[in-house]
């Protein structure tokens, strides 16, 4: 028997390790362009320290010492040649309180921070946030600065495809709309990801709060080409977002004619 328990120990230590090793995996490395725990926005960094850690970090604890003690006593208490079985009690009166009330309150802890993280997340962006109309369609993205300070000689709002500038640290009040299927909008670092869907408006807002370009894409599969359909969100300084519009608005005609609405027209717009 003593061979069989070494055995029994080794596997678990085994299994352990694989499913550690597999964690670490899963998760990816800080500097990976879709790493949700890598969080450059105000949006992504509740979402993370409230909806990902704030409630699964203490599930993940209960899980790890449950399955702890349930090994445990697998070992433990097996059935071996000779053993009687253990004595049967009815019950212990305190554990079972105990274990009533321990979950409501670890639950109360939980639920109060993310009520309030979750109603921040689902406000109207502030006044002064950058407004952006998002159009999906296959398999492109088409970003409309609707500012009127944004729009050309002709009044009509400045159009890029796949590539939306913002600046840091302010507001970008989002709405998104979809002229086919149904699409998703997701930019890991920045936000969490939203449906677009035909014949309705949702919308959202994010912020980066560090300068640099962020990588997105299409969460939802919408046709034999959605691995292509990626963005970037590049945030940049207000000059140099301004420096940005300003060359787009005077020298960028063809670019935006490139940014989709050829598309768009072929699809009925």
């Amino acid at each position: 028997m003593g061979g069989n328990s070494v055995q029994v120990r080794r596997l678990v230590a085994a299994a352990l390790l694989i499913a550690v090793l597999a964690l670490l995996v899963g998760c990816g490395a800080v500097d990976d362009p879709q790493n949700t725990f890598a969080a450059e926005g105000d949006v992504a960094r509740k979402q993370r320290d409230l909806l990902i850690i704030w409630v699964l970090g203490p599930a993940a604890v209960i899980f790890v010492v449950m399955q702890a003690l349930l090994i445990y006593a697998l070992i433990r208490f097996r059935r071996k040649k000779g053993r009687e079985l253990p004595r049967q009690v009815h019950g212990n009166n305190r554990l079972e309180v105990a274990r009533t009330i321990a979950p409501a309150i670890l639950l109360l802890i939980i639920t109060v921070p993310t009520i309030i993280g979750v109603a921040d997340i689902g406000r109207a962006p502030a006044d002064d946030a950058l407004q952006v109309r998002v159009t999906a369609f296959q398999f492109r993205w088409l970003f409309e600065y609707l500012d009127p300070e944004y729009a050309d000689a002709n009044g009509e709002p400045l159009r890029i495809a796949n590539e939306l500038h913002i600046p840091v640290d302010r507001e970008i009040g989002v709405t998104l709309e979809s002229v086919d299927v149904i699409h998703s909008f997701w930019v890991p670092k920045l936000a969490g990801k939203l449906d677009v869907i035909p014949g309705r408006t949702n919308s959202m807002w994010f912020n980066a709060t560090k300068i640099g370009s962020y990588s997105g894409q299409c969460a939802e599969f919408c046709g034999f080409q959605h691995a292509d359909m990626r963005l970037i969100v590049v945030a940049e300084s207000e000059e140099d977002f301004e420096a940005w519009v300003a060359d787009q608005l005077e020298g960028g005609g063809a670019a935006r004619s490139r940014a989709g609405e050829p598309a768009l027209a072929s699809h009925g717009e």
